[in-house]
């Protein structure tokens, strides 16, 4: 499903095989071993490869987010290990099923899973990213010999730089890709949304991104970067299969412009694609179109957010209309956000947190429904809409973040 690539992030995964693992029940806890070989059968070392928790949600399998208050909150929960010289792995340990063997970073991986060989059996991946096969081994179970064939996507060493050569340091640009087949019937886009939602350059204007192919044989890729309204587009280059490194100087037209008081915008503003989301969180962010300023805040259950909402003088955000909403989606990462929307005071009447009467809704395919879990009373913002969700949904615990709205802000604020 490739609404998976929209719930995780960024960066690599924390090691958690120590920490982790250590409360497992050795009894019942199981164990994977095997190696990573290319295509061509040839062991692949320096890869990281994981076990990760998963739970099904929306006709989906989900790998299930480390707390935000570990530090990292946009990584999924694993059990890693990385392959030696001669492509081997171990996993100690991990988790009962079900199950994702995948690569890590999940988000952003420099290969595919293509298929995966368990006692003589192979099991294809699906078509995400990274890919990766979701099981339930049995309690114990040790899984030996399992082969993992990858395909490896082209790697881009890119540099950004000014007309002069001076490089563009530490920063933000948004880098894309178009792919053409060579005859000509083939073509995909990829974006920041499918290759990490943007990327930073180092301290020498240097990024390194992982392009993922999505044109099987020779293509023809266009590269561009976007940078301070600037967009500098390279000549097409001619891909084939198995090629691994490219390097790309991307040269601004014009001169970028340094942040000065008479420059900076007062207030934030995103202008990206629905799945490009910049999740902002901890400041307050102006909506130009109603003028209204949302924060994303962290909280532990819904009368934490609530009571920060008062200390602000605000209220947990009331959507109004589809426009609010993709604005909403563009600038805050719509991943299991608390609402103001609820039916607290009576089953099946939803109400806004601030009393305003409810003229719009989004919810996703088959909500709210709480049939199966209990009373959920309280309402989350997800990629495929609105979700109701109570102390007895399987996703409760996993809820971090709440989105504020208030309707005047002063500058000092």
């Amino acid at each position: 499903d490739p609404d998976v690539r929209n719930q995780i992030g960024n960066a690599d995964a924390p090691d958690k095989s120590d920490g982790t693992n250590q409360n497992l029940d050795a009894n019942l806890s199981s164990s994977a071993s095997g190696r990573i070989v290319d295509e061509a059968g040839n062991p692949v070392d320096d890869v990281k490869i994981a076990i990760m928790p998963v739970e099904y949600h929306n006709g989906g399998w989900f790998p299930k987010s480390v707390d935000e208050d570990s530090g990292w909150p946009d990584d999924p929960l694993a059990f890693p290990a990385e392959t030696d010289p001669d492509g081997n792995f171990v996993i100690n340990a991990f988790n009962q099923g079900p199950i994702l063997l995948g690569l890590l970073p999940f988000y952003k991986p420099g290969s595919k899973i293509v298929k995966v060989k368990i006692e003589g059996m192979y099991f294809y991946s699906t078509e995400d990213v990274g890919g990766g096969i979701v099981f339930a081994p049995e309690p114990g179970k040790e899984i030996k010999n399992v082969e993992v064939t990858v395909r490896h996507f082209l790697q881009v060493q890119g540099k950004v730089q000014q007309v002069d050569g001076t490089a563009v340091a530490n920063a933000r640009v948004k880098f894309k890709v178009k792919q053409l087949s060579l005859d000509g019937e083939g073509e995909s886009s990829i974006g920041a949304s499918s290759i990490g939602w943007g990327t930073k350059t180092d301290t020498e204007g240097n990024f390194v991104q992982y392009v993922p192919n999505h044109i099987n044989g020779p293509a023809i890729y266009i590269m561009s970067v976007a940078y301070q309204e600037q967009n500098v587009m390279l000549k097409p280059i001619v891909v084939k299969p198995g090629y691994r490194t490219q390097d790309a100087v991307f040269t601004l037209n014009a001169p970028s412009i340094p942040p000065s008081p008479e420059n900076a915008s007062r207030s934030f503003q995103a202008s990206a694609s629905v799945y490009s989301g910049v999740n902002a969180q901890g400041v307050w962010v102006v909506n130009p179109a109603n003028g209204h300023a949302y924060k994303k805040i962290r909280c532990s259950n819904p009368e934490d957010a609530i009571a920060q909402a008062t200390d602000e003088r605000a209220y947990l955000v009331t959507i109004n209309d589809e426009t609010e909403q993709n604005w909403i989606g563009q600038v805050f990462n719509p991943l299991r956000i608390l609402i103001g929307l609820n039916d607290i005071k009576e089953e099946g009447r939803w109400q806004w947190h601030n009393g305003e009467p409810v003229e719009y809704t989004n919810w996703a395919k088959f909500e709210p429904d709480d049939t199966d879990n209990g009373d959920e009373d309280y309402v989350i913002l997800s990629w495929q809409g609105w979700e109701d969700i109570g102390p007895e949904n399987i996703g409760w615990h996993w809820i971090r973040t709440a989105l504020l709205e208030k309707n005047d802000m002063t500058l000092e604020e």
